[in-house]
């Protein structure tokens, strides 16, 4: 075991809860967002546990302290509040509280880039009803959110400013740009990224990128650098879409927070995300020297699955499952927002193993990460009367993986999928499909849970993480 690698709560006698009392009070769109019908009980019947305050429960009156072995990091660290940039020109919207900051060459680019954050603000805020993002007390001439202009060429960048620790992690944001290149797009990341940053301030900086860009592709249409980056994190798919630093991939694991939405979502864009953030927000002591990202996005996910690991695991089997079929694979019934993405979004097949050639035994080519997924693409070309498919999978401790045969037919959809017995402790599973019949691919889809064992679950906050290779056995029987 990796001791550096993975939080190590103490086993308490009561469960997470996922949303204090306050908050919840505050923002009353947060539990609408998510309710789903509950089935009352037989009257004198005892009471059932209520549900998440993710799934529309009510919210805990008191939150218990998440106890953490101290030798392990908590969360990022928090780093300190960057100086803002030196422009001579500076102007405000009328009709929303965004302002642009600029240098004397940049002032052409200044009103465009005012209009479009203006557009981008009213949208989040007004209409969606989003939480506002923080007041800066000031810092940038008024309370409104800033966006600088700069010249020196670089991207999108969003700094934390005026941070609020001790009740709840909040924190004011401001942005830089240094390109004018998609100027509408870059706008929307940063008035999203600073909802993000006051919703819940401890939230790792790779979640943060992704739910912006989750934001963006909601609301607008999809650029050259939205298919780039779909197209890398795809081509990868053994690369997690959860961890804590910023890297290229982060606004493309936007994947992930578009299939919660769609998944546990009731139609509201951007409900569940926001949800799940502000249910994830937790009290750094103003000592502190990295944020008390304790209970995370995983633990509120955890508890609204009743902490029962194998429906979890399930859960993120199936988002594993779903990315095989984005883009020019997309077959209407998994993820058909993302369809825009065609050959962009198609997931690399690890293999291709015709099944008059089993039988096979074959290694995954690139180690997964925690949350990344392997893929072998298994065409039925011949296969003899009375045989079926025997699977086995062998995989590294102590990570736990969760594996699905999919049926896919000849135009590409999902028939069926068998899902293999889960085990948060074993490294081997075995399962076999008997009825190939109107068949005409099996898709082979595997996925890294992450974690230690069961009282180490994997936690984004605690990198880097250390990926797990495995093989698959694939017999006709």
């Amino acid at each position: 075991m990796s001791g550096c690698q993975y939080r190590a709560p103490v086993r308490c006698p009561v469960k997470y809860p996922v949303l204090p009392g306050r908050r919840f009070r505050r923002w009353n769109w947060l539990p609408c967002a998510v309710a789903v019908a509950v089935l009352a009980l037989p009257a004198g019947a005892q009471s059932r546990r209520s549900p998440s305050p993710l799934f529309g429960g009510p919210a805990p009156s008191k939150r218990p302290p998440v106890v953490t072995d101290p030798w392990l990091p908590q969360g990022n660290p928090l780093g300190h509040e960057l100086e803002r940039p030196h422009t001579q020109g500076r102007a405000c919207s009328a009709s929303a509280p965004v302002c642009v900051h600029w240098q004397d060459e940049q002032r052409a680019t200044a009103e465009r880039a005012l209009a479009v954050v203006t557009k981008a603000y009213r949208k989040l805020v007004y209409a969606l009803r989003l939480p506002e993002p923080l007041a800066d007390l000031g810092l940038g001439g008024s309370d409104a959110l800033d966006l600088y202009l700069v010249d020196d060429g670089s991207e999108l960048a969003v700094h934390r400013t005026a941070t609020r620790l001790g009740a709840f992690d909040s924190s004011a944001a401001f942005c830089t740009l240094g390109s004018a290149y998609e100027l509408e797009r870059a706008a929307t990341l940063c008035v999203a990224e600073a909802i993000a940053w006051r919703v819940n301030a401890s939230t790792a900086p790779h979640l943060k990128r992704a739910y912006a860009t989750h934001a963006w592709q909601t609301l607008g249409s999809p650029t050259a650098s939205d298919l780039e980056g779909l197209d890398d994190l795809q081509s990868n798919p053994q690369l997690g879409v959860a961890t804590r630093d910023l890297s290229e991939l982060s606004e493309a694991s936007s994947i992930w927070f578009e299939y919660l939405d769609q998944r546990l979502g009731r139609g509201d864009p951007l409900g569940v995300s926001t949800a799940l953030l502000s249910a994830s927000a937790t009290q750094t002591p103003a000592s502190g020297f990295e944020w008390h990202a304790e209970p995370d996005a995983f633990d509120v996910l955890r508890h609204t699955f009743d902490d029962k690991p194998r429906q979890f695991a399930e859960f993120f089997l199936g988002f594993a499952v779903a990315r095989a079929f984005v883009g020019s694979r997309d077959d209407g019934s998994h993820l058909p927002s993302l369809s825009w993405a065609g050959s962009f979004g198609a997931a690399r097949f690890d293999w291709v193993l015709p099944f008059s050639t089993l039988p096979r035994r074959v290694g995954v080519l690139r180690p997964l990460a925690p949350t990344g997924s392997v893929y072998l693409w298994l065409p039925l070309d011949k296969v003899p009367e009375g045989k079926s498919l025997g699977f086995q999978a062998q995989w590294e401790s102590p990570a736990t993986f969760h594996w699905a045969l999919v049926r896919v037919d000849g135009q590409g959809r999902e028939l069926g999928r068998l899902i293999a017995p889960f085990s948060e402790r074993g490294n081997e599973v075995q399962q076999s499909i008997v009825d190939l019949k109107g068949t005409a691919g099996i898709l082979v889809v595997g996925t890294n849970l992450g974690g230690v064992d069961p009282a180490h679950p994997f936690d984004p906050d605690v990198a880097p993480h250390e990926p797990h290779g495995c093989t698959v056995y694939l017999a006709a029987i």
